[in-house]
């Protein structure tokens, strides 16, 4: 179960779905020496959706040319006209119906996205849990008022207090009125990891019996938010929340970490098996 916010969409004026059955197919990879530059205008409306566009893919349809991009935590592909005067967004499906843009869209931003998101998360402004020199990391969206979020914290407990891993809470605070200055509270604390603890400690107690789909509200509970917060506090939880915003992500808790192999992995709302993610205890 997870606290739903305001829903964080894609919309890039019209984003056209390629339904191809007759469509001839270009199955070539272009080497970086031939590789074309973006078209101006899809350069241009890339930069002012915030879409970072990657390289070349292939397959695509004759007499276009297929570009790799991502938004956020989304891979997307577009397609543009050899003239580059005008380009398509979506899913290019052959003749036999089969989806010929994802495994080649992968391939190319696939470390790329998973870089930098996990460069995005560290550079946040977060709360840390646990062992600051343990490997196996967690970011976690949380608002203090979130009520899945204290149960979260209350069931990573003993990963924490057994040093085998840290948990680094990304403050938000979007859910009820206080949420924002028990953040802000939180990060400008003299000791954020104890307010922290003792914070959710409380919120964690009033649900501590609740069912999900239960829960009392804990808007009242916990931190004394802040009425006055300061510039630089007021700057960190509003660039946490863009953060939270340009990954698309429309409810708390959300979590990433990477896997042993180091594939960037997330969960919207608290997996249903803690130890597949965290490792044994």
């Amino acid at each position: 179960m997870n606290i739903r916010l305001k829903s964080v969409s894609f919309a890039a004026g019209a984003i056209a779905l390629i339904a191809l059955s007759s469509v001839a197919i270009v199955s070539r990879f272009a080497s970086a020496a031939d590789q074309p530059v973006v078209p101006p205008g899809l350069q241009k409306f890339a930069e002012s959706a915030g879409v970072k566009i990657v390289g070349r893919i292939a397959p695509a349809p004759a007499g276009m040319t297929g570009w790799a991009a991502y938004k956020g935590q989304q891979p997307l592909a577009f397609y543009s006209t050899s003239d580059g005067k005008y380009f398509l967004a979506g899913t290019l499906f052959d003749a036999q119906g089969h989806d010929v843009t994802k495994g080649a869209l992968i391939k190319v931003v696939g470390g790329q996205l998973s870089g930098g998101v996990w460069s995005q998360l560290e550079k946040s402004h977060w709360i840390r849990e646990g062992n600051p020199n343990s490997p196996r990391i967690m970011y976690v969206f949380t608002d203090p008022n979130c009520p899945y979020c204290s149960r979260l914290w209350s069931d990573t407990q003993p990963w924490v207090k057994a040093g085998k891993v840290q948990i680094r809470n990304i403050l938000v605070g979007i859910l009820t009125p206080t949420s924002y200055g028990k953040a802000a509270a939180l990060l400008s604390a003299k000791d954020p990891q104890k307010a922290f603890h003792d914070h959710q400690m409380v919120q964690f107690g009033i649900n501590r019996v609740s069912e999900p789909g239960q829960m009392k509200s804990l808007n009242d509970s916990g931190i004394a938010p802040l009425e006055n917060v300061d510039a630089r506090i007021r700057k960190e939880l509003d660039e946490n929340q863009q953060l939270m915003s340009d990954l698309g992500i429309d409810a708390t808790p959300a979590l990433y970490w990477k896997d042993d192999d180091g594939t960037l992995r997330s969960s919207l709302g608290e997996p249903r098996n803690l130890a597949s993610v965290l490792g044994l205890r």
